[in-house]
């Protein structure tokens, strides 16, 4: 069993949506940091979800915690709330776990 946290829960209307696509699509692929006893996705709050609900399991694009990550790539990343734009995985991983963040279990 493997738990995926995300950033934040998913907006439900946005989630039907989602999963209605993903039907037809199936798997999609999500970047998550291993955090030892459970991985940080980098996106896709509403993917994650909904392949959750519908029992698919995504493809994940693993990144180790000493892994640099161009953070500039990710539609939450802001200039405003970040001093640099490459950072060290595991260290993104921190700051984008909130109390927010939701757990998925695959």
């Amino acid at each position: 069993m493997t738990t995926i946290y995300t950033i934040h829960a998913p907006e439900i209307e946005k989630l039907e949506l989602v999963k209605a696509q993903m039907a037809t699509l199936g798997a999609p692929t999500i970047r998550v940091v291993d955090c030892g006893d459970y991985y940080m996705a980098l996106e896709g709050c509403h993917r994650v979800a909904a392949a959750h609900d519908l029992d698919i399991t995504p493809e994940w694009v693993t990144f180790e915690q000493d892994e640099v990550l161009d953070i500039t790539e990710f539609d939450w990343y802001d200039p405003a709330n970040w001093a640099e734009t490459v950072y060290p995985a595991g260290e993104v991983a921190g700051e984008l776990y909130s109390r927010n963040s939701c757990a998925y279990s695959f």
